[in-house]
């Protein structure tokens, strides 16, 4: 289980910096729901963790919009991906 969630970068501080970014975001635009955040596959042999990470927006058990959430020289970045689709989240 702890491998898990450091291969995805759960608990990290870019991870907690994502979700409140996307938590944010969601305030602004009228979203309301739980927000989860990945960063996505990191596939073996790659040392360093991706600073990408896709949130989730969560409307029901089963309805989601997905957001996009990166770090780029400091600054981060959200973006509406999709809306209304199922809620599974990305490793």
């Amino acid at each position: 289980m702890a491998l898990a969630l450091l291969a995805t970068g759960c608990g990290t501080q870019a991870h907690d910096d994502a979700v409140t970014q996307a938590m944010a975001w969601a305030g602004l635009h009228g979203e309301t729901g739980r927000i989860s955040c990945s960063s996505g596959f990191k596939p073996p042999g790659i040392t360093a963790a991706s600073k990408d990470f896709i949130c989730l927006v969560h409307h029901s058990a089963a309805r989601c919009d997905e957001l996009y959430v990166k770090r780029t020289a400091g600054r981060w970045r959200v973006t509406l991906r999709r809306r209304g689709v199922d809620c599974v989240q990305p490793l």
